[in-house]
């Protein structure tokens, strides 16, 4: 083998020297001159120690010699190719016309033949990468040297590696995120589109150094994400989060959320820093406005609530103010009534019933059988009857057992003098007779029958009322079988009138209520519940 293809064959494989230490020598002029020539055989030596392919042919494409590596490649021995071309062997048209082509163009071009070839051997497609160089046999005869590399693998991840760069490049310039990169010197390795339109730089501005990473931060921020991106390079920190302003490049404002990441190197030390960058500006400024609204807001439900509980409070007042008066007007109006019913019994029914013995002593004075006498006999009769019912309103006005809180004797006195002067039915039915009520809640039941007995006969043409009194269970209820409430009937008998609004005054007064219902067949119901 001669030093000059010698030499190239070394600048083809320079590993071969690292596997076979002892023929080092071999590849150097220097050397090669004190040493001479490499023989074949180690020639041979050297070849079947390299991973790849080695043959030797002549200007015919016939080869001479194949290392042992062959087999992999094509499924044929190496003894199987010595003297022999490649469509002898068996091989492919395509491939024997390749290497033809390469003898011919390696022994044309003194520095011989460089390319790539794809085949299919054994149903797969390989890419191989073959090299040759010129030589000469002691016999003064030219060969060919080639080495032929199977790279389909590398090829393979190759075009993996670019799909992958490309789907990388395609989502980081489609991303809503500012994505850049930069190295330990300072010089941007990575700028996505959406940093362009977020930041108002080109890629070809920051290449050229027309800004640096600091310089997009804004003043106040600078310190703290300068400590941050220090601690990034030295490894303390592998990624971080941060909020921060930004600037654009006409000075504008920019509020971003920051993910920063290290890829270290084998010291630990960061070799590049990745920034994303989400512009969060229309979130900040609506929040902001949103505060400046809640405030505002917050502050003027503070001033509609005081201005509500002032409100309030004289509304609880002028309440109480009317409760107090309605209690006072309730006390006067039962002090007049005692007191009217007391002049009717003491005055009124004394001057009459005077009256009335006077003219029955002026009757008895006449004889019997005379018109006088028969007229005085009238009208003592109806001087009796007028006595007797200012007797029962009298009695209706103040009953003496109210005084004492018995409030079921006063309701069926109530009762009786009902049915006697409307001649209807009027019974009660108590329960808890034994119980006895302190003389302002027994006066205001009793009122509240009252007012309930006398509604349905003036407005209900009741003939039968019924009055129910739980003393156990703190309920009066007082039922009529009259003509009910209809929709288009006065306010008074609906129960929006005043006598409704003084029982349920009188039952607030209890910290009771009263409620008027219709019955379905006919009549109405008063229902009031009062504390036991």
């Amino acid at each position: 083998m001669g030093d000059e293809a010698w030499e190239s064959f070394n600048l083809m494989h320079p590993m071969l020297y690292q596997k076979i230490p002892t023929l080092k020598p071999l590849h150097s002029r220097t050397v090669n001159s004190q040493c001479g020539p490499c023989t074949e055989l180690q020639f041979r030596i050297l070849a079947e120690q390299m991973p790849d392919i080695v043959i030797c042919m002549n200007a015919n494409a016939r080869f001479s010699y194949a290392n042992s590596r062959i087999y992999e490649l094509t499924g044929h021995r190496a003894d199987e190719f010595v003297g022999k071309t490649c469509h002898e062997v068996g091989l492919s048209e395509g491939f024997s016309l390749l290497w033809a082509e390469i003898a011919r163009d390696t022994f044309a071009k003194p520095r011989g033949v460089d390319r790539e070839a794809q085949f299919e051997f054994k149903g797969r497609t390989r890419v191989l990468h073959i090299r040759t160089v010129c030589d000469k046999l002691s016999t003064g005869e030219p060969r060919l040297i080639a080495t032929v590399r199977d790279i389909t693998a590398l090829r393979r991840d190759e075009r993996r590696i670019n799909d992958l760069v490309q789907r990388l490049t395609h989502h980081l310039n489609n991303t809503p995120l500012a994505v850049m990169e930069w190295n330990s010197a300072g010089a941007c390795l990575m700028w996505n589109d959406e940093a362009d339109a977020m930041l108002g730089w080109t890629w070809r501005d920051v290449k050229l150094g027309r800004v640096e990473c600091l310089e997009l931060i804004h003043p106040e921020d600078r310190p703290d994400f300068q400590i941050l991106l220090e601690r990034l390079q030295r490894g303390q920190v592998a990624s971080h989060f941060v909020k921060c302003r930004t600037l654009h490049r006409d000075g504008s404002l920019i509020f971003c959320e920051c993910h920063l990441s290290a890829l270290l190197d084998a010291d630990g030390q960061a070799s590049s820093i990745l920034w994303m960058a989400n512009n969060v500006t229309d979130r900040v400024l609506a929040e902001q406005e949103m505060q400046q609204l809640t405030t505002g807001l917050a502050d003027r439900v503070h001033e509609r609530t005081a201005e509500l509980e002032l409100a309030n409070e004289e509304l609880q007042r002028e309440i109480l103010a009317r409760k107090c008066l309605e209690a006072e007007l309730i006390s006067i109006s039962e002090r007049e009534h005692r007191r009217v019913g007391h002049d009717l019994h003491d005055g009124v029914c004394q001057e009459l019933s005077g009256v009335r013995y006077s003219l029955e002593a002026m009757s008895k004075m006449r004889r019997k059988g005379t018109v006088l006498r028969e007229q005085l006999d009238n009208l003592s009769g109806a001087l009796e009857r007028a006595v007797h019912h200012i007797r029962l309103l009298s009695r209706g006005l103040a009953p003496l057992e109210l005084e004492d809180g018995n409030l079921v004797v006063a309701l069926e006195e109530l009762a009786a003098n009902t049915s006697a002067l409307f001649h209807v039915k009027c019974t009660v039915k108590c329960r808890g007779r034994a119980q006895r009520l302190g003389m302002e809640k027994a006066i205001n039941l009793f009122r509240i029958t009252q007012e309930a007995i006398q509604n349905a006969i003036k407005h209900g043409d009741a003939t039968h009322i019924r009055v129910d009194l739980d003393l156990l269970e703190g309920t009066l209820t007082i039922t009529d079988n009259g003509n009910g409430i209809k929709d288009d009937a006065p306010a008074p008998v609906r129960g929006n009138g005043m006598g409704l609004k003084i029982m349920q005054h009188r039952a607030d007064t209890l910290q009771g209520t009263v409620a008027i219902e219709r019955i379905p067949t006919g009549g109405v119901r008063v229902n009031c519940k009062f504390p036991k």
